[in-house]
């Protein structure tokens, strides 16, 4: 399936253990021990996602971020649902990539305290990695601060190069 066989074995299990689950809720006699066994496999998958968002950030070199994430995204789905943890990792996205954007547009306009705010929280790896995740956000604030304002008040749009952002940013990052 995959090159790691760490990750087969734990997909594996993962899908042994649904698999077992499953068959206790076919065998059960009784409509509350069938209960109590999809119960089981809601907080199983549940466990499971949460350790797959977890990893995903991980992978991508949030290591303080995810630790925070996996607590409260936890709580979240143990409280509220796996419904409202989807919503949670929604808006965590859109929230992280407006801050992101936002301070990617001050320091490609030369505001000193944001280009202090990028050399202080990424390195050159990150930075390229959260430019790819985030490039959709970069998108719809150039949409909410340039095309939209521009209809309204008949303004000329600016063309909007995301590469000269990029390139701007990997430039000051790898002076410091």
């Amino acid at each position: 399936m995959f090159k790691s066989k760490d990750f087969n074995l734990l997909a594996g299990l993962s899908i042994g253990i649904i698999l077992i689950l499953f068959a206790g809720v076919y065998t059960s006699p009784t409509y509350s021990q069938k209960t109590a066994i999809l119960n089981s496999i809601i907080y199983f998958l549940a466990t499971v996602f949460i350790a797959s968002v977890t990893l995903i950030i991980l992978w991508h070199g949030f290591k303080e971020f995810s630790v925070m994430l996996a607590i409260i995204l936890a709580m979240i789905i143990s409280l509220l649902g796996i419904k409202a943890g989807l919503i949670a990792v929604f808006a965590t996205y859109i929230i992280w990539g407006f801050v992101f954007s936002i301070e990617l547009l001050l320091a490609h306009n030369g505001v000193e305290g944001a280009i202090k705010w990028f050399k202080k929280h990424y390195k050159v790896k990150s930075f390229q990695i959260e430019f790819k995740i985030f490039y959709p956000m970069l998108m719809v604030m150039h949409i909410l601060l340039e095309i939209i304002p521009g209809i309204i008040y008949r303004e000329a749009i600016l063309d909007f190069k995301p590469k000269e952002l990029y390139k701007a940013m990997l430039g000051e990052l790898e002076k410091s």
